[in-house]
């Protein structure tokens, strides 16, 4: 094992170090959920900012042309990126050395 069963342990706080990693991972994890519509969105409008010639295109134009891609299909553009989003958070946290498997939790005598 990796980690020893002292990870698992429920400390005096009321947690265990895994629970807290649980804890952590998850809120990260709603947080990208929650906030990737309005990434997806800027990121396509920074795409629009440049024309196909890579001249810089009118704010107006770009914001425009997201829009209407928003309003095509508001559900496959909100989701847009996503999946790589939520790799990243578990890359965030397996850099932050906390592992990501499951585990009995036992409480501290």
């Amino acid at each position: 094992m990796i980690f020893g069963e002292e990870y698992f342990v429920v400390k005096k706080g009321g947690l265990s170090q895994f629970q807290t990693m649980t804890a952590y991972l998850g809120g990260s994890a709603f947080q990208t959920i929650i906030d990737n519509p309005i990434t997806a969105y800027r990121q396509l409008v920074q795409q629009f900012a440049k024309g196909l010639d890579g001249k810089v295109v009118d704010p107006k134009i770009a914001k425009a042309e997201a829009n209407a891609i928003f309003a095509k299909a508001p559900v496959s553009a909100s989701l847009s990126g996503l999946g790589p989003r939520l790799i990243g958070v578990g890359f965030k946290v397996h850099y932050h050395h906390y592992p990501l498997y499951h585990h009995r939790v036992r409480r501290e005598d």
